[in-house]
């Protein structure tokens, strides 16, 4: 998969501090510090003590070994792939990734040959393949480990699995098997490893490590202090344009805090949280807390129980068909503005071009089409996550303790943008809640393996994920299927027709046997029109017949 290019990667190091530094100098030694190569979008993230715990695990794992064996300050740069692949940055150096085998449903170190060194030299005891010195100089030349070169390796290594390749007591080349161990054993020929980074020497540069957030801190003081300036600025000069009342999103996620930290130095705003009715129960003590504790005039969107009764009505979400957050989130918004902002409001949202390629075409400012007259806008755009925590950290603010538990993101629990390697950390975060959602999938006919492997997160397979179907043999099942509106409810059906002017459409007839009372519609009638009976919409007086409210809503858009 191709990396997009997103935004400019500052990502560097200082050598004399031994952290990362986000400019070409460093604030705290005032002396220049080195590019660090990484893939692209480069939006790089602190690694938390789980996450260190867990790249340990995962290096103990296929080398006996963990990477990290002293307190350093590492960061993770996650690299669009088939499922989680996260390169690992140790003393300025990618010392290799983890992956997630969505295969063997387990995550994988695969060391770089800086991680490599580090693991040899702590004494790694499997995973390892030796050659003769005369055939190290072949291998460095650009050939792979074949048969006859080698001399020693691990018994227990399986095809396709990551290895280090030493010789004289070096590491000169890391790659992956092409049979197992015990397949070596008994034969003289062929390619035993498929190098994939060969360097001329293996020398392992292991910096001093106690490095702490003071330092990072200090490090990055002027890159940190020039972005706030601009973020309020900004902030400022959008209030003064645009004469609207200020509401902050704040989601309980990393970027909202930092906006709403970054907006609260200018005015005291409304805060709206989402509750979508799947949020993580961490999530929604969290933002009680941070209300509590900031003192915010804290508004709640409430979606109730609608994600589930969608459920019955669209089927499950995908990455493809995405009803969910029209029924969950903007429904919720819709109900809001409608009640308390009819002439609409300016929404800061935590927003970063970095998080997705149609974000990062997007303008500082903008307006939702589902939610016309939100205007949003965001002070945090060219801030890549680690701005984001730095920010943070500096403030000395009280984040999310889900990241703390090894969850990059922040969202409904359910969602079907999530990673493979996101929902298997969350059935072990929340089993009870888990099986539920479990449950739910197999109630709309989805297979074990489907729900096993993903297979539930699209309405339609990518080709890639076909394609791992059909290697797994996982069956697809029958699902999706367009519902039945039911027995007609003849008053509604002509009561809703209204809308185009009392035409009776398939459309008419679904949406008034189906709707959830999401709330989508309000936000596209202008006259005050639109009501709710029972649960369902109802067209009172002054609806003009355009129709907008119909287009948009989710049934007519999805079903």
């Amino acid at each position: 998969m191709k990396a997009p290019y997103l935004g400019r990667i500052d990502l560097y190091w200082c050598q004399n501090c031994n952290v990362p530094v986000l400019a070409k100098k460093c604030c705290a030694c005032e002396k220049a510090t080195e590019k660090i190569s990484i893939t692209p979008p480069g939006d790089v993230r602190p690694a938390f003590a789980h996450d260190i715990e867990v790249i340990n695990q995962a290096a103990e794992e296929g080398f006996g070994v963990p990477l990290i064996r002293d307190e350093r300050i590492v960061l993770l740069n996650s690299v669009p792939g088939f499922d989680r692949f996260d390169e690992i940055i140790v003393d300025g150096a990618v010392a290799g990734a983890l992956r997630f085998d969505v295969e063997k449903l387990h995550l994988e170190f695969m060391p770089r040959l800086e991680g490599a060194a580090r693991i040899w030299t702590a004494g790694a005891s499997k995973g390892f393949v030796e050659v003769a010195e005369d055939a190290a100089k072949y291998i460095l030349d650009g050939k792979s480990v074949l048969m006859p070169g080698v001399v020693g390796f691990d018994r227990g290594l399986q095809a396709g699995q990551e290895v280090i390749v030493t010789a004289g007591g070096r590491v000169i080349a890391v790659g992956k098997t092409r049979f197992s161990g015990e397949q070596a054993a008994s034969t003289d020929k062929g390619m035993f490893v498929k190098v994939r980074k060969r360097a001329g020497t293996g020398d392992n540069r292991i910096p001093a490590g106690g490095q702490s957030r003071e330092t990072l801190l200090a490090a990055n003081k002027g890159v940190i202090q020039s972005f706030e300036s601009e973020a309020l600025a900004f902030i400022k000069k959008t209030i003064d344009a645009h004469k609207l009342p200020v509401v902050v999103s704040f989601s309980g996620g990393k970027d909202s805090l930092a906006t709403l930290l970054l907006v609260r130095k200018i005015i005291e705003p409304k805060v709206l949280f989402i509750d979508t009715g799947i949020e993580f129960p961490e999530t929604l003590a969290y933002v009680e807390k941070i209300a509590r504790e900031f003192d915010l005039d804290l508004i709640t969107a409430e979606a109730g129980d609608r994600f589930w009764k969608g459920m019955d009505v669209f089927g499950m979400s995908g990455r493809d068909y995405r009803w969910c957050c029209k029924v969950s989130k903007l429904g919720p918004v819709a109900k809001v503005m409608a009640e308390s902002y009819p002439e609409g409001f300016l929404n800061f949202i935590g927003q970063r071009r970095y998080e997705s390629e149609i974000r990062a075409k997007s303008g500082r400012i903008w307006r939702n089409s589902w939610l016309p007259r939100q205007l949003c806008a965001s002070p945090i755009q060219n801030w890549t996550a680690l701005h984001i925590w730095l920010y943070i950290f500096r403030e000395e603010a009280e984040a999310n303790p889900l990241y703390e538990q090894g969850l990059e993101r922040i969202g409904c629990w359910v969602c079907p943008s999530s990673s493979l390697a996101e929902t298997y950390s969350f059935r072990e975060l929340h089993p009870e809640m888990w099986q539920r959602f479990e449950n739910a999938l197999f109630s709309q006919g989805f297979t074990a393996d489907e729900v096993k492997f993903g297979f539930w997160r699209w309405r339609s397979l990518p080709n890639g994920q076909r394609s791992l179907m059909d290697d797994l043999g996982v069956e697809p099942c029958n699902r999706r299927q367009r519902p039945s509106p039911g027995e007609s409810d003849t008053v509604r059906v002509e009561n809703l027709a209204s809308v185009l002017g009392g035409e009776v459409t398939d459309d008419i007839s679904l949406r008034a046997s189906l709707c959830l009372g999401c709330g989508v519609c309000l936000a596209h009638c202008g006259q005050g029109a639109i009501e709710f009976q029972g649960g369902k919409v109802w067209v009172g007086e002054g609806c003009l017949g355009c129709g907008k409210c119909h287009v948009r809503c989710p049934i007519v858009k999805y079903l």
